[in-house]
């Protein structure tokens, strides 16, 4: 096996990652936030930026040929922990259960003005099974 970068676009801000890196039938996404398709941060309260960081978890995972439901783990970083209940209303949305093992940490300050921040691992579901 060989690890393939999923191609999505470029970067947000020109970084220097991968969106996603599959191996195998795994699928490890990297670090998602709330960016537009122009790079931008989009502005808003934490359900905005939650929805958009995990519109942008989604729309990379099916690039990668795999869907929510294959969410294996995520970590979710926060720029304030008081805002977790509020995140919490917005994430549960994208996930049916059983829900993802998840970590949730509060990180402080993030990239570019961030107040969440997601990454994830992923399955890739063989195809050709039925």
């Amino acid at each position: 096996m060989r690890k393939e970068a999923v191609k999505t676009g470029a970067a947000p801000m020109g970084l220097p990652f991968s969106p996603a890196i599959k191996f195998g039938e795994l699928l490890f996404v990297s670090g998602q936030g709330p960016f537009d398709r122009n790079g931008k941060v989009i502005p808003g309260d934490i359900r905005a930026q939650t929805k958009a960081t995990l519109e942008n978890f989604k729309r990379i995972i099916e690039a990668a040929g795999s869907n929510m439901e294959c969410v294996l783990q995520t970590t979710v970083y926060l720029k304030d922990l008081a805002e977790f209940t509020a995140m919490n209303e917005t994430y549960t949305v994208f996930f049916n259960d059983p829900k993802p093992a998840r970590t949730t940490v509060q990180a402080g300050d993030l990239l570019f003005g961030m107040r969440i921040e997601i990454q994830g691992i992923a399955y890739v579901p063989d195809k050709l099974k039925n």
